[in-house]
């Protein structure tokens, strides 16, 4: 790179630098305003549906414990 004697490559140079960093800036400020607050609410939605399933795995569960708990005491009283 050549530089004249008014620095104008230079010039150049940090005007790129100035303009990345405010582009920079302007995204990182867009994804925490806009994709952040839909993502946040997608993956509050998809904790909720998964801790539902969990909770009815673990009624499953618990029913078939309780009914091999009944089914050996009644083996046991027989």
């Amino acid at each position: 790179m050549q530089v004249d004697a008014g620095g104008r490559n230079m010039d150049k140079f940090e005007e790129i630098g100035q303009r990345l960093d405010k582009e920079l800036t302007r995204l990182r400020k867009y994804v925490e305003e806009e994709v952040a607050p839909g993502t946040e609410k997608r993956t509050a939605r998809f904790l909720r549906e998964v801790s539902e399933l969990l909770t009815d795995a673990a009624r499953k569960l618990e029913a078939r414990s309780a009914g091999r708990e009944t089914g050996s005491t009644k083996t046991a009283n027989s």
